[in-house]
């Protein structure tokens, strides 16, 4: 889950992060982060999102897609049914035939402190602590922006 502000909140299988990143440019970014307990209540709600990954569509998915076009409930319903499918990795797409690929899910927020009170301390230790990092790898850049 990512929000325009450079913050993270990475699932894995075994742990989660939280991370602050700073922008330098847009192949490179400073920054901190940490471990989050998988006890916190927002960490279960993010694992209950189905896994992101390549999943192939059909043509039949294509045409029902098409088809929910002016329903939004429809539209959802056959969004979540594509997704709820097991992740394909990029290699056994290699050589393939297919044509389509929806790719995801991406979560966005605009400001992860909307998901908790656990997550907001975080991501103030983490905004400070990543700026500090800033000021000390790059002081004449920081100091253009702070």
């Amino acid at each position: 889950m990512t929000t325009p502000r450079g913050e993270m909140l990475v699932v894995g299988p075994d742990s989660t992060f939280q991370l602050k990143l700073i922008s330098l440019n847009p192949f490179e970014f400073v920054g901190s982060g940490m471990e989050v307990k998988d006890t916190s209540s927002t960490v279960k709600s993010v694992r209950s999102t189905p896994e992101f990954g390549f999943r192939p569509l059909t043509e039949t998915d294509i045409q029902g897609l098409v088809a929910a076009f002016g329903n939004p409930l429809g539209m959802q319903s056959k969004l979540r049914n594509i997704i709820q499918r097991a992740p394909v990795s990029s290699s056994e797409l290699g050589g393939s035939s297919i044509d389509h690929i929806l790719s995801g899910p991406v979560l966005t927020r605009p400001d992860l402190s909307s998901l908790g009170g656990d997550v907001r301390k975080l991501q103030d230790q983490l905004d400070k602590s990543a700026m500090n990092v800033f000021r000390k790898r790059y002081p004449m850049r920081a100091g253009m922006y702070f």
